[in-house]
């Protein structure tokens, strides 16, 4: 039996069963940014036992207005590897795994497995995210995505649903596309903004299939227009992310 005295005030909030299955559970993370960081945070805050991360990214300046692992003290850095640093000091008895890759059709066979309980999606390039949420129906694996946070600022427009009940997203339609191409139209736990995202001066249109897709400078993917962000919408989509995976352990 594990120590939960960490975790007394969520034992007294969700009971001692919930925070048991939740130190079973084996989560696996794609994407690490805005919205990763936020949701992989709360997985360890609270008391997962094993976290998958997958991300190949390094901290940029340009993240630090809203990623939680990006800091002055940490441009340059592996953002997987900040990460785990990170989580195994809220929750050393984590078991963190980290994958640094970029996610691909060619990728997942090695990133995916049955074993694990819920795959999280906060990846922003539309091919790899559409592969992973493919791949992951494929393996019968429980998946909770994030759409698109960006350009939206009004917290009280977020909301969760199926991927077949999304709409307003830009990103969320093509994805839907996507998948429908592939023959996967519903079973995927989504939180999306039902607000318009506000575009940046320099862009002309709202986002397309090719604008979605992005390396942030790495040589993967294609370039898309930035669209401006700010702290607290990714964040907030992060955090509801882990909530699903949550109230999916322990229901």
């Amino acid at each position: 039996m594990r120590d939960l005295t960490q975790f007394d005030r969520t034992v007294r909030l969700m009971g001692k069963d919930a925070v048991e299955r939740l130190g079973q559970a084996r989560i696996a993370v794609f994407g690490l940014g805005a919205v990763g960081s936020f949701a992989t945070e709360a997985l360890a805050r609270a008391g997962v036992g094993y976290l998958r991360l997958v991300d190949f990214d390094r901290v940029d300046i340009t993240n630090i207005n809203r990623q939680l692992f990006a800091l002055h003290s940490t441009l340059g850095q592996k953002k997987a590897e900040i990460a785990r640093s990170r989580i195994l000091d809220i929750h050393p008895a984590c078991h963190v795994e980290i994958r640094d890759t970029f996610i691909n059709a060619d990728s997942l066979a090695d990133l995916l497995s049955p074993d694990l309980d819920v795959v999280v999606d906060a990846i922003d390039g539309l091919n790899s995210k559409v592969n992973l949420l493919v791949a992951a129906r494929q393996m019968d694996l429980t998946v909770v995505s994030s759409m698109g946070a960006g350009g939206r600022m009004d917290v009280s427009r977020i909301r969760t649903g199926d991927i077949a009940d999304t709409s307003v997203c830009p990103l969320a339609r093509v994805v839907r596309r996507r998948l429908h191409r592939r023959g996967v139209f519903t079973g995927i736990r989504c939180v999306y903004s039902l607000e318009h995202p506000v575009l940046s001066p320099d862009a002309h249109a709202l986002p397309d299939e090719g604008a979605l897709d992005s390396g942030n400078g790495t040589g993967h993917g294609r370039k898309r227009t930035t669209i401006g962000t700010v702290p607290w919408t990714p964040g907030i989509f992060g955090l509801t992310l882990a909530a699903e995976a949550v109230h999916i352990i322990t229901r």
